[in-house]
């Protein structure tokens, strides 16, 4: 497992949610993207960098995952 934060994030970008699951606050990166969780930017998040997203039909759209500390850890302990 890598121990590096950034590799650890792209690590966890693999396994990142579909963003059609998602709430608003997950997409817009105000929660969770695992357990939904409030998050404020900075301050106890990690952030899981910005992504396009394009869905069937539709125009590219960007959202912006964001794991708490909570999730980010456990997902890293895997």
């Amino acid at each position: 497992m890598p121990t590096d934060p950034d590799a650890l994030s792209a690590a966890l970008a693999d396994a990142l949610p579909h963003p059609s699951t998602l709430t608003g606050e997950q997409v817009r990166g105000a929660a969770c993207v695992w357990c939904g969780k409030a998050v404020k930017a900075g301050l106890n998040d990690f952030d899981l960098g910005s992504r396009r997203w394009r869905p069937t039909g539709g125009a590219s759209i960007a959202w912006f995952p964001r794991a708490c500390r909570a999730c980010y850890y456990a997902k890293e302990d895997r």
